[in-house]
């Protein structure tokens, strides 16, 4: 997820404090403590609600922190009672540093797929023998699960003290929808830039849009004509191209046997939308662009979505 910077800090002695771009005073409330805990196993009465208590006390005889057993791909769960927008998370290791939260991945979304393991990630957090709480800025990033997760097949337990979660309530972008053969298509108001487009459709629905058929491109031009939103000249689909290479493929899977390409575009970009202003057309857009977007709920039995992985949030850890 980019470069990671790791600053420490001693307490009483340096205190760093800063507010995200976008949010506003109430995402300083500590939201996990309104949420419910659950873990995938439970070691010498290390509940899972431990960690979302309120007492940051690193203490294990304190009855203050989680711990799963030895196992593989241990997991902790946080469900919240919405969904939010994340700006920081911060995790109290035990003050017995033996290797507790090595490689331990944080994990933001809306999927319950592989008991939420295969949200979107927002950091990976290691022991430092220096840092007892780690903070985790997530920039933004939007959902109901927050996980801590080791994917290692070593069997190691997951223990950790205290989970503070910082953000605000999302509330639900407008939307419009029209219902086509096995399939829910969904314009969304919201103005993401491709990637943040597709993870966003891959948590609330199933991916970004494919067209199959010039009756999926009828559908589109059917759903910006209803649209009681404003939108823009572009809107994403799960239209994308090989860096190394000219071939346009889908990212949901689904086989590329039609297009409406515009004549005029030349490709220059990996990422592609279609107009919103000119029916049955598509065209290249620079991956960055904020555009309207469309998804779609129900696969296309036999495939299988690409893999993505997205660099273009930088995390920033720091120590206490």
């Amino acid at each position: 997820m980019g470069s990671i910077r790791l600053i420490c800090s001693l307490i009483g002695v340096l205190v760093l404090l800063w507010k995200s771009p976008g949010f506003s005073a109430a995402s300083r409330i500590n939201v996990a403590l309104s949420g419910t805990a659950i873990q995938s196993s439970t070691y010498n009465g290390g509940l899972a609600e431990r960690s979302i208590d309120g007492n940051n006390d690193p203490q294990w005889e304190h009855n203050s922190c989680s711990c799963t057993t030895g196992q593989a791909r241990a997991w902790w769960r946080l469900e919240l009672p919405g969904v939010y927008r994340v700006s920081e998370i911060e995790v109290t290791n035990r003050n017995t540093l033996r290797s507790r939260l090595n490689n331990v991945e944080i994990l933001i979304g809306d999927s319950l797929s592989n008991n939420g393991n295969d949200n979107p990630r927002c950091a990976i957090i290691n022991d430092d023998p220096g840092c007892l709480t780690q903070t985790v800025k997530c920039w933004g990033m939007e959902g109901r699960f927050i996980n801590l997760y080791r994917s290692s097949d070593a069997p190691e337990s997951l223990q950790f003290c205290e989970v503070k979660v910082y953000g605000e309530l999302v509330h639900a972008p407008p939307s419009v929808s029209i219902q086509e053969t096995g399939r829910n298509i969904t314009l969304v108001g919201r103005r993401l830039c491709w990637s943040d487009a597709l993870l966003y459709c891959r948590d609330m629905h199933w991916d970004l849009l494919s067209l199959i058929g010039p009756e999926d491109q009828e559908r589109i031009d059917e759903l910006v004509a209803r649209a009681p939103f404003p939108l823009t000249s572009h809107l994403w689909v799960g239209l994308r191209r090989s860096i190394l290479g000219s071939s346009w493929f889908w990212m949901s899977g689904d086989p590329m046997d039609f297009s409406q390409w515009d004549e005029g575009s030349h490709h220059s970009s990996p990422c592609g939308g279609v107009s919103s202003v000119e029916p049955s057309t598509w065209r290249q857009r620079s991956c960055e662009e904020h555009l309207n977007f469309i998804c779609f709920t129900g696969q296309t039995e036999g495939v299988k979505k690409l893999h993505f992985y997205s660099s273009t949030r930088e995390n920033q850890i720091r120590c206490t």
